[in-house]
Formats: C-alpha cells, sequence, structure tokens
C-alpha cells in the first residue's frame, strides 16, 4: 500500500499572506499621508478664501497640483512598456498621462500655490509658521512615499535638520509678532524666545 503524501501546512501561506498586506500597507500608509498633508496645507492656506481674482486661481492650482501629486504616488507602481508604438490608441493616451505625472514636479507647484494663497492673507505669524510645517512635513512624506525609505530611520536621519527648522520658523514667528506687541512683559518675552531658538539652532549644527 502506498503511502499518501500528508498535507502541506497552512502556516507559511498565511504568513506570506500576512506579509504580503503589511507590505501593501506599509506602501499605502505614506502615499496616503502625503495627500492629506497636501489637502490640510491647501485648506489651511486659503481659509478664509479671499474673493476672485489670484486667491481663487492659486487655489485650483494648489487643488489639481495636490490632486495630480497623490495620483503619481497612488500609481507609482504601475509599470511603463518600452515600446508603446504599436499599442492602441487609448493605451498611448493613458501611458502619455502616466508620463504626465511622473514628469511634471506636481509637489513643488503645490507648495508655490500654497505659499501664494497665504500671502494673499494680512501678517498672520504663528499661522504662517504652523504651515511652514506642514509643508516640510508634506514634502518629506512624499519622499519617503517615493523612495520607499523607511519613515523611523528617515526621521532619524534628518533629526537635527527639522529641529533647526522647527527653531527657525519660531524664531521668524517670533520677531514677526514683536512690531504687534505691546512694550511691556509680552515683547520682552517674545525676544527671550527668539534668542532661545536662535542659541538652539546653532547648538543643533554644531558638530559634536
Amino acid at each position: 500500500m502506498t503511502d499518501t503524501p500528508a498535507p502541506a501546512p497552512a502556516g507559511p501561506t498565511r504568513s506570506a499572506a500576512a506579509t504580503q498586506r503589511s507590505g501593501v500597507m506599509a506602501a499605502a500608509g505614506p502615499r496616503l499621508a502625503a495627500l492629506l498633508l497636501g489637502a490640510a496645507c491647501v485648506a489651511w492656506s486659503a481659509a478664509p478664501l479671499r474673493p476672485g481674482g489670484w486667491p481663487a486661481t492659486a487655489l485650483v492650482v494648489a487643488i489639481i497640483a495636490v490632486t495630480a501629486g497623490g495620483l503619481r504616488l497612488a500609481l507609482g507602481d504601475v509599470p511603463e512598456p518600452d515600446d508603446s508604438y504599436l499599442e492602441p490608441g487609448y493605451v498611448r493616451a493613458w501611458l502619455t498621462f502616466l508620463a504626465l505625472l511622473r514628469t511634471v514636479g506636481w509637489e513643488e507647484i503645490a507648495v508655490a500655490a500654497v505659499l501664494w494663497l497665504e500671502v494673499q492673507h494680512p501678517a498672520r505669524p504663528w499661522h504662517t509658521a504652523a504651515l511652514g510645517a506642514a509643508l516640510t512635513a508634506y514634502l518629506l512624506i512624499t519622499h519617503i512615499a517615493e523612495s520607499g525609505a523607511a519613515p523611523g530611520r528617515t526621521l532619524r536621519r534628518h533629526a537635527k535638520l527639522l529641529a533647526v527648522g522647527a527653531c527657525l520658523l519660531a524664531l521668524g514667528a517670533g520677531f514677526a509678532m514683536i512690531p504687534a506687541a505691546t512694550p511691556g512683559a509680552g515683547a520682552a518675552l517674545l525676544r527671550v524666545l527668539a534668542a532661545a531658538a536662535v542659541i538652539a539652532a546653532a547648538a543643533l549644527v554644531i558638530p559634536a
């Protein structure tokens, strides 16, 4: 009597499927985060939207750029054939669309449009500083999504630079608030905070 082979254990299959799902989620997370951060930056800089003219144009450009950048990240794994000459027309149109998404610097256009939206408002230093931090996070998470690098390792590698940027943002916002502050303890406190930001930034960039 011949022995029937034992069925293969299902454990490795389930483990491989779980690993694949975790890999998909790890790739999709930064891409979704980049899109959400871009949308948040547009909303933060646009509100309250000034009627008509250049602000409305800048808002449309920012929305298109953030959306196109999100599509580029979402379709980053779609392959392109080496030769599309013999492909049907709709395939060539699709490949042209992909090439447009992957060629244009959508994030740079989005940042320029968002900054243009922000300068349309009266001076609001801390609001603008928060926008600067959000735009930095938007560009950084876009880099992480494009490169596939580990977020924790990338953030640790740029920790000093990010801390210096945060200090400079606080410094700029503090100095912008000084002319509006009445003489007294409030203005003195802003000057102390600005000096502390300068010292912290210098300490971070000096080699250990």
